[in-house]
Order: structure tokens, then sequence, then C-alpha cells
């Protein structure tokens, strides 16, 4: 600021390459009041300044005003570059809208520019978060088969979506294939995929993929990957040894390996990692005691799981409670056979939240286990009236109706079930290999 105080002094105000290197000073360092009056003030604008001010308001989150800033840009007569359809394509993915992406790209091929592969990378990136995966597929099957950023996108917004899974997997044997330089960034997302379809013989397979490549690094996402897919696969003693394996590591790192123990019913070897955990300063956070809790609930620890709780709510640590917790606690007592406790706490917001479908619907399975039909329909009646449009509160309902003898109310549910336009059932399915 004191370098642009001597520029308005000196002989260097009116400068269009100075001014415009003002911009970008400005804009870099996130002021938006101070480049928003630099700009007003140029009496002369290059296509350089135009997209220095759209590039910074879509960084700063500021798409609408980027997309603004885009439309008086071609009043003025300045036709837009790969530069500017990249900082549009960064707007584009902050509001979501897919119809956005797609004019800006035809726009684009109107210009001649559909052959950078700046813009294909930028587009491949937008198509993706976006939710057309097809379309940046597509786009990778052409010119930028090679490129490791693009592929590395695609990937990672496959893993984000859980599909197109195997489309993921021939990307990634064709960059194998045709040696590509891969990196960590890649692999992770990888094994996020190995992760949702629970493949751990694939997983294994990249892990040493990883393992001989000397561009890998093992660093804490990475290894918060590994630890995630072997424990999420079933595979808990490799999870193990891929945590203590780790030079460092983060709270995910220990609340990955916790939640795995939790997974395989191993309360005991949860809360004692949660202890040494604490032991070496490691503060946890709220999904860690997430997982803590679901241990608990899924063993019927009911007086550990309480104790916990305390702990997580307590001075030391006053993690806010959310309804996750809150339902754990829900199954908890419902698992037990605790199921009029179960139903109090649900009832009332405890002066925290007030529970949401998911603990009535924890609520809802425990009742009908344990036979406690009056209750089980006070819970389908409650799902009902939150999620009227959800098909399966209909089946609750006109199943917990059936289980009393009670055919006339199970039939005039279903039958509401199949009146109403907007619940519609897909019907079940099986595939016999």
């Amino acid at each position: 600021m004191q370098i642009h105080g001597c520029v308005e002094k000196g002989k260097f105000a009116g400068n269009l390459v100075v001014r415009s290197a003002l911009l970008c000073l400005y804009a870099k360092c996130g002021k938006m009041k101070d480049i928003h009056l630099l700009f007003e003030s140029m009496k002369q604008r290059d296509l350089f300044s135009w997209n220095i001010m759209i590039n910074g308001y879509a960084v700063s989150a500021c798409a609408d005003t980027s997309f603004s800033l885009f439309q008086s840009m071609l009043a003025e007569g300045k036709t837009p570059d790969c530069f500017t359809f990249e900082s549009l394509f960064r707007a584009t993915i902050q509001v979501k809208c897919l119809e956005t992406v797609s004019e800006l790209h035809g726009f684009a091929i109107k210009l001649g520019l559909e052959r950078s592969h700046e813009l294909i990378r930028s587009l491949i990136d937008a198509y993706g978060k976006c939710g057309s995966l097809g379309n940046a597929r597509k786009l990778v099957e052409g010119p930028m088969r090679r490129d490791l950023i693009s592929c590395t996108s695609l990937i990672t917004d496959f893993a984000q979506r859980n599909s197109f899974t195997s489309d993921a997997f021939d990307i990634f044997k064709e960059m194998i294939l045709m040696r590509t330089q891969m990196d960590e960034v890649v692999v992770s997302p990888m094994l996020k995929i190995c992760t949702t379809i629970a493949s751990s013989s694939i997983g294994r397979q990249i892990h040493c993929f990883a393992l001989k490549s000397s561009q890998i690094r093992f660093d804490v996402v990475l290894c918060n990957s590994l630890i995630d897919m072997y424990a999420k696969s079933g595979e808990i003693e490799d999870a193990v040894l891929a945590f203590e394996e780790m030079e460092e590591k983060d709270v995910r790192s220990w609340t990955s390996l916790i939640s795995g123990y939790g997974r395989h019913g191993n309360v005991k070897k949860a809360i004692d990692l949660f202890n040494r955990m604490e032991h070496e300063g490691i503060i946890p956070n709220d999904i860690t005691f997430l997982a803590l809790l679901s241990a608990c609930s899924h063993t019927g620890e009911t007086e550990l799981g309480w104790k916990v709780f305390n702990t997580m709510i307590n001075n030391k640590y006053g993690i806010k409670v959310r309804e996750e917790h809150l339902s754990c606690i829900v199954d908890m007592l419902a698992r037990g056979g605790n199921l009029e406790e179960a139903y109090e706490l649900i009832r009332s917001e405890n002066g925290i939240t007030r529970l949401g479908s998911s603990a009535w619907g924890a609520f809802l399975d425990a009742c009908r286990r344990h036979g406690n039909m009056q209750l089980s329909e006070v819970a389908a009646a409650q799902l009902l009236s939150m999620e009227p449009k959800k098909p399966v509160n209909y089946i609750n309902l006109a199943s917990v109706y059936a289980d009393t003898g009670d055919w006339d109310n199970a039939l005039k549910t279903r039958k509401l079930m199949k009146e109403s336009d907007s619940c519609n059932k897909a019907p079940g399915y099986s595939i016999v290999y």
C-alpha cells in the first residue's frame, strides 16, 4: 500500500500495466473493497484487468459478482480468453450450476478455445463437481488422456460421489499403462473408492503400487485413506499396521482406527486407543466421540456409552452435541431394552437439539425387535409426519399395523402411499451371477 501511495503521487498513476499489477496485488491479498475502488478509478482497462477482477471474486467465493463482471466485460467489447473461462468455471463450481458450465463450454468452443489443455482441465473439474461425470469422462478420453491433473480431478469427483467406480478404475489403469507419473493425490481417492466398495484386494494392489513408486509420498492424507480402507474392508490388523507405521498422525488417523475397532465390535481396544490418543496430547473432535458412541451402541455398553458422552460435553472438551451423537445414545438405550428411557430422551429437546428421522428410525427398529407395538406405532407415525414423501415410512407404519393384526389400517396406509404422486417406491430386484 505504501508503494501504491508512491505510484499515485508519481508519474505512473495512469499507467495500465502498473494499475493491473496493483489489481493483482490486492486480489491475491483478498482486499476486494480496495480492488473494486481501484478498478472503478481506471480510465483504461484491458483483458488482463478484467480477468484479475473476475478471478479475484471467484477465489473470494463471490460467484455472482464474477458473472456480473463477465457480462460487463462483454458489453465493453472485450473477448474472453482461457484464463477468463477458468475463473468462471471456478465460480460455477461454487453455485453448482451445470447449465452455466454447458453454456460457457459452448461459448469457449465458438471462440476456438476448445483445444486448450488448461481450459479442458477446468472443464473436467467443473463438470465433475457439478454432477455431470459423463461429460467429464468424455473430455478425459479426448486430448487430455495422459494429463495427471485432469485424471486426478475426475477420479476425485468419482470418489466423492461414490459413482462411476468402474470408470475410475479404467482411468487409473490407463494411467499405469501409459506410465503416467502419479502422486499421492491420485492414489488417495482411489483408496477411497476401494473403501466404498469394501474391496481390500484391489486396495491392497493400489497400496503395493504406491510402495513401489518413488514419486508417491506417504503423507498423512494417504495413510489415513489406507487406515480407512483396511478398517472398513474388514482387515483391521492391516489398518493397525498402517496406523503404527505413520511417522505423523492427525486426529483423523486416530478417529479412523477407533471407528474401525468399533465397527469390528472391539469396544475395549477402541477405548484403549482413545486413552492413548489423550495421553499423546491429541485433542479428539466430535467425530472421534461419535465413533466411540457408535461402538458402545453396537456392543450394548450402555454404562460406558454414558461415560463417553459425559466426557465429550464436560469442561475439558466442551464439544457441541449433534443429532448423530444423541441418535447413538437412543440406539444404545433401545438396543439394551430401555425403550421408555430412550423414548423420553427422543421426545424432549434435552436442552440441546431436537432429534431427527435417523434417531426415530433407530428407535422404531429397536421397538419392533423387542416387540413393543405401541411405541413402534408412535415412532412410525412420527417418521411419516416428518418425511411424508419417503416411501419407507409408509411401509414401516403398514408393517407395524400388520404385526398387531390391524389389517384395515395396514391396507389404508399402503393405499395412501400409492395415491401419493410424490411417493413412489422403486421395486426391489436381485441379480444372480
